[in-house]
């Protein structure tokens, strides 16, 4: 095997790793929340936007592209190195600006676009409650979402008491308060 198609072959194995990273992960820069998690209005946070051009996505799509054309031109064609090379770099920098059209023309604008009910941003939060609910009363309970422990005031979603210590999950945060079910009910549905 040339070192052309070894070359190719290991930008394309990052590339496919890069993107998989770039699925599960997504692209958007990590920054520390301004507000409690229950205060969000919005899942979308302008100052975690990706670049359109330099992230983990882009950089896939170069070294996906550039590794499968080299490979496959080295392999099946009869040019000179710097010519498989050369156009590997072309198609891989043609990617690469699809990549970044993609991301700066559909992916930014529609998460700024997207207003999910505030009410539900803290959904199928585990949570544990550390001052009992009475029936159809208000108790307090204490969550933790990205890395920060936060406390609620919180009532039973179907107006039962809640027991201190019990690990509930949210439904949704109303006016301040959170409405929660026992952990115990909603694991039995799962």
């Amino acid at each position: 095997m040339s070192v052309v198609a070894v070359v190719s072959l290991i930008f394309f194995v990052v590339g496919l790793l890069l993107g998989v990273s770039a699925m599960l992960h997504g692209t958007e820069r990590p920054v520390a929340p301004k507000v409690a998690p229950h205060e969000r209005r919005s899942e979308h946070d302008p100052a975690s936007e990706p670049s359109p051009v330099a992230n983990r996505s882009t950089v896939a799509s170069f070294a996906f592209a550039f590794g499968l054309t080299g490979y496959l031109m080295s392999r099946q064609s009869a040019w000179p190195a710097w010519g498989i090379v050369l156009t590997a770099i072309a198609v891989g920098g043609a990617a690469f600006a699809l990549q970044s059209l993609l991301i700066a023309r559909w992916a930014i604008p529609s998460a700024r676009a997207d207003e999910p009910d505030p009410r539900y941003l803290l959904q199928g939060t585990l949570a544990r409650v550390t001052q009992s609910a009475d029936i159809n009363g208000t108790g307090e309970l204490v969550y933790v979402l990205d890395g920060h422990e936060c406390a609620l005031p919180v009532r039973s979603l179907d107006g039962t008491a809640l027991a201190e210590g019990v690990d509930v999950v949210i439904d949704r945060v109303d006016e301040g308060v959170a409405y929660a079910e026992l952990w115990a009910t909603v694991e039995q549905r799962l």
